[in-house]
């Protein structure tokens, strides 16, 4: 599912895509290359099919990514092992468009939430990319009230 927001002209200032969790084991599992390579090209192909529905007006020239991770279980993983196995899952949205390329992406968020937390998210990861302000005109603001 991917909303938008437009702003007064054609661009667009923030794009979501809620996405189950990533398939991946993570960078310290155990697993042979070969499973872990198919898992992470399915799950690239997966953002990139459901972010591709919808259709991206014009890429984000300077995002910020916020991705909120909600667990499924009690296990928690820590910020840094979210991010990792979301890897697959930004370069899906780099397929699809919503940037040029992921060098562009210099600010990442990443929030991890217990069971519970989200309403209705449990299991999911909610990617949200947001179009940086100019530098003249102040800080990045994140509307609290949008989802």
């Amino acid at each position: 599912m991917i909303e938008f927001a437009p702003v007064a002209s054609t661009a667009v200032d923030h794009l979501r895509i809620i996405l189950p969790l990533p398939s991946i084991e993570g960078s310290n599992s155990r697993s042979h290359w070969c499973v872990r390579q198919r898992s992470a090209k399915l799950d690239r192909f997966a953002a990139a099919v459901e972010a591709r529905i919808k259709g991206v007006p014009c890429p984000l020239t300077n995002p910020v990514v916020v991705v909120d991770w909600y667990c499924k279980t009690k296990r928690m993983l820590d910020c840094d092992n979210a991010l990792s196995r979301c890897k697959s899952y930004i370069d899906g949205l780099t397929d699809a468009g919503w940037w040029i390329d992921d060098k562009q992406i210099k600010t990442m968020i990443v929030s991890v939430y217990a069971p519970g937390e989200g309403a209705g998210f449990k299991g999911r990861v909610v990617i949200t990319a947001i179009e940086r302000p100019p530098k003249s005109s102040g800080l990045l603001r994140i509307d609290p009230s949008f989802g």
